[in-house]
């Protein structure tokens, strides 16, 4: 009997387990598909007029360098998070759990939460939306995402570095083939697309770097909080200060003449804000799918699942973009060559190495 119970167990563990794989690959998915969304709302509406440098709204004069490189990106990533962020707020409200929100913000793991939100948003978030921005006008935004796939390696590293985790040899192994891979498509990029490419991708390795202190940080946090706060919280937060604090504080920067509420109320009237909500929408499965998929399967696998957005970026952007001709890339021009798109498939590979173990993964076969 007790080995016919512990049979039955055994098999529950597994298929809880594959639940959670499910997960973390629907988070991958789900990222790829904010990303392209993202990508393409900044080219539709008063957004077009923006970044092609030209006069807007009513005789508005273009805009300067600066405005159209930050101050932008603070406002395009403001306006994904905060509507990720109202979207999982619906799901709570759905849920119920409007109130256990509420009393979770004011725990211990509800500030790491937004601590998680401050460096993943106003930082990570803002780079990343920099080096699409950056690609795009280099003809290329797909070409970035495999680089911020690099969060798991840098992840790893910083891990070890803050928090002395052990670095085994398979993790070792993987990170180095995620840096070869993301040299690979960097050099690629540079060698096809010019200081723009590499623009981007120095933008995109910074938003990894984030990203990757934002998972070390949020180990204690979001083990401890139920996957669709923590996600109403992370984003929330991050829409807040990415829209009320920094894109602010970029504008008086720039020195340019128009001004925030200007700048602010042209976007909100935008056609785009209607893509700026849907990318929002899948923003918000993207993190939390990844915080339950985490959950059931474990961290380092739902991470490489979700890394696998290295591959579904680029693909939806040529999607979206291109073969459906909404964002007037040719469907001809994938947004990655042959020689980039084999550095994306190394890094997912790099990043499965870097969470599990082969040794560990066939032992678990043969013992099934």
């Amino acid at each position: 009997m007790d080995a016919k119970i512990e049979s039955l167990l055994t098999q529950r563990r597994k298929r809880f387990a594959a639940r959670g794989i499910a997960f973390a690959m629907a988070s991958g998915v789900c990222y790829g598909l904010y990303t392209a969304f993202l990508t393409l709302a900044q080219t539709q509406g008063v957004w077009g007029d923006w970044f092609a440098g030209t006069s807007w709204g009513d005789g508005n004069p273009a805009l300067n360098a600066f405005t159209i490189t930050f101050v932008l990106a603070a406002l395009a990533a403001g306006l994904n998070d905060l509507f990720s962020g109202v979207w999982s707020l619906v799901v709570c409200a759905k849920n119920r759990q409007l109130g256990d929100l509420w009393k979770t913000v004011r725990t211990k793991p509800g500030i790491v939460m937004m601590l998680c939100a401050a460096i993943g948003g106003p930082f990570a978030t803002i780079c990343y939306v920099v080096a699409l921005n950056s690609a795009t006008a280099a003809g290329n935004p797909g070409v970035i995402v495999p680089i911020a796939a690099l969060n798991c390696a840098i992840g790893a590293i910083l891990g070890r570095i803050l928090f002395k985790q052990k670095l085994d040899g398979h993790t070792v192994a993987g990170i180095i083939v995620c840096l070869l891979a993301g040299g690979l498509i960097g050099g690629a990029s540079f060698a096809s697309m010019g200081p723009g490419a590499l623009m981007g991708c120095a933008f995109a390795l910074l938003a990894a770097f984030g990203w990757g202190f934002e998972g070390c940080v949020a180990g204690f946090g979001t083990a401890l909080i139920e996957y669709r706060i923590g996600i109403a919280i992370r984003q929330t937060t991050a829409g807040l200060l990415e829209l009320l604090i920094v894109f602010p504080a970029l504008m008086l920067l720039s020195g340019d003449s128009v001004g925030i509420g200007g700048l602010l109320g042209a976007a909100i009237s935008s056609p785009s804000l209607a893509i700026f909500a849907i990318s929002g929408l899948f923003a918000m499965p993207a993190y939390s799918f990844w915080y339950k998929g985490n959950s059931m399967c474990g961290a380092a696998l739902g991470m490489a699942c979700n890394g696998m957005y290295a591959f579904w970026g680029p693909f939806f952007i040529w999607i979206i973009m291109g073969v459906l001709g909404i964002g007037g890339m040719s469907a001809s021009y994938p947004p990655l060559s042959m020689i980039q798109w084999a550095g994306a498939l190394i890094m997912v590979a790099g990043i499965f190495l870097i969470a599990v173990d082969p040794k560990t993964l066939f032992s678990h076969s043969k013992e099934v």
